[in-house]
């Protein structure tokens, strides 16, 4: 970037996710590689005799510290003597964000963005394969909230729940078995939601609806609740478009309870529509997106 070039808001981003790899990838494509030598060179010189000394290596560590480098520039800087010359090859190191900030600004040169943040979606003139940038609420993969909220309300009801009268203990034990048994299936049907290492977010625009497959590995922040109902921009590619009334995208995809079919799956999850359930804030029973939707593998989710 010239130093007199303005730089934009959008540019000084703050990522809660960033697959480092595929951004490196990338721009290794667009600048043809990267410079990987630094070298500093000092000449001075006294009426007739000339020394000199050149000191270079590897930037292996570098990058290994997050750090690259993308661009050599020389130098010459003369002091006020006329026998002494020192020759100065600076280096232009970049961190892994700054790097994202030059990807995506590569990508909007190139016109390669099937959509920008700031953009109405149309889901027609958006292909598998494209680039894309998305903006809205990010919110938790609708299954998974479904869960967790179940398992609170099952550990809220043994807490609260009194002492049964004496003839009644019996029932009363068949009842905490009952829950305790429940319970137990639940958690291993969250588990198996989860056992892929990656988690589904979901961002409803007015027309469209994105599945974000996020890597676990690649989320900056351990404790992911704090990224849900917060405003987010992700910048990734997308693997599937789904633009008429044949097609959805189903929530399930990634483990074993993916292969049962709609009915199956409504007749399973019918437990969470029950009256004893209905008086509490349990969210909507969904294991699909229905169109217009699309799949993204996100390369960075941030402010």
């Amino acid at each position: 970037m010239a130093k007199n070039e303005k730089i934009s808001k959008e540019q000084l981003m703050i990522p809660i996710y960033l697959n480092e790899k595929t951004v490196l990838d990338m721009l290794a494509i667009i600048e043809d590689g990267f410079t990987a030598v630094s070298e500093v060179s000092n000449s001075i010189q006294s009426g007739s005799e000339t020394t000199g000394k050149i000191s270079g290596g590897f930037s292996t560590k570098a990058i290994l510290d997050k750090l690259l480098k993308i661009q050599l520039d020389a130098g010459v800087e003369k002091s006020s003597s006329k026998d002494n010359q020192q020759l100065v090859k600076s280096e232009k190191v970049h961190t892994n964000v700054s790097l994202l900030s030059k990807f995506r600004s590569s990508l909007i040169d190139n016109e390669l963005l099937g959509c920008r943040h700031n953009q109405e979606i149309d889901i027609n003139s958006i292909e598998s394969g494209d680039f894309v940038e998305v903006a809205g609420e990010l919110r938790k993969n609708p299954m998974i909230e479904l869960l967790e909220k179940y398992l609170d309300f099952m550990k809220m009801s043994e807490i609260f729940n009194d002492d049964p009268p004496l003839g009644q203990k019996s029932n009363a034990k068949d009842k905490v078995t009952k829950v305790r048994k429940e319970t137990k299936q639940i958690k291993a049907f969250l588990e198996e939601l989860k056992v892929s290492g990656t988690v589904d977010f979901i961002i409803k625009n007015n027309n469209t609806t994105t599945v974000i497959s996020a890597q676990e590995q690649y989320l900056s922040n351990e404790n992911i609740s704090e990224m849900y109902g917060g405003h987010f921009k992700v910048l990734g590619k997308v693997i599937k478009v789904c633009n008429d009334e044949t097609s959805s995208i189903n929530l399930l995809r990634k483990n074993t309870l993916g292969i049962l079919d709609d009915k199956s799956l409504s007749e399973m999850l019918g437990v969470f529509k029950s009256d004893e359930l209905s008086a509490f804030n349990l969210p909507e029973v969904q294991f699909k997106i229905e169109a217009p939707a699309m799949i993204v593998i996100p390369i960075a989710v941030y402010s």
